[in-house]
């Protein structure tokens, strides 16, 4: 939307072993970033774990990294960017914060007061839209309002339907 590059970077799903989602969830979520347009998929992995040599990526997760590849590289069975929002998410502009639960830090900063409202506002867009809404920041160099059938403001001070 407005011409910057992004791309999703899948981490830990618990906080003790396994640690990482299993093969298939992980290529359920590669597969969703890449057709809502990603234009990269990293997979967080710790160095070291225990005693397998390759930190927490399991046989499983090789599997379906090499399934991926495949499945758009070699088939082209997957179409990048094949997914349209039809809704957006305006957050403010030059807002930064993790995005990861409702008290993520901004770098170093606690998540401050517009965290839990952007956070449950997310969530309820995102369990509604699934990969039909987009989340962009406020920009008046970007207008929006030709672009999607909803507009949600993070601050809910405004709805459009089209």
């Amino acid at each position: 939307m407005q011409n910057k590059s992004w791309g999703v970077t899948i981490t830990w799903k618990y906080s003790q072993p396994p640690y990482l989602d299993s093969g298939d969830e992980i290529y359920k979520q590669m597969v969703s970033a890449y057709q809502a347009g990603a234009g990269y998929v990293t997979v967080f992995n710790y160095p070291y774990y225990c005693d397998n040599l390759y930190g927490l990526l399991l046989d499983e997760h090789f599997e379906v990294l090499e399934r991926f590849w495949m499945d758009i590289e070699v088939h082209k069975d997957l179409l990048h960017g094949s997914v349209e929002a039809e809704a957006v998410l305006v957050l403010p502009m030059n807002y930064g914060w993790g995005m990861r639960f409702p008290n993520d830090r901004n770098w170093y900063w606690q998540a401050g007061e517009r965290a839990e409202k952007i956070w449950n506002l997310s969530v309820s867009l995102i369990s509604e839209y699934g990969n039909g809404i987009d989340i962009i920041y406020d920009d008046p160099a970007f207008p929006i309002d030709s672009k999607y059938k909803r507009i949600y403001y993070w601050n809910e001070s405004y709805v459009k339907w089209r």
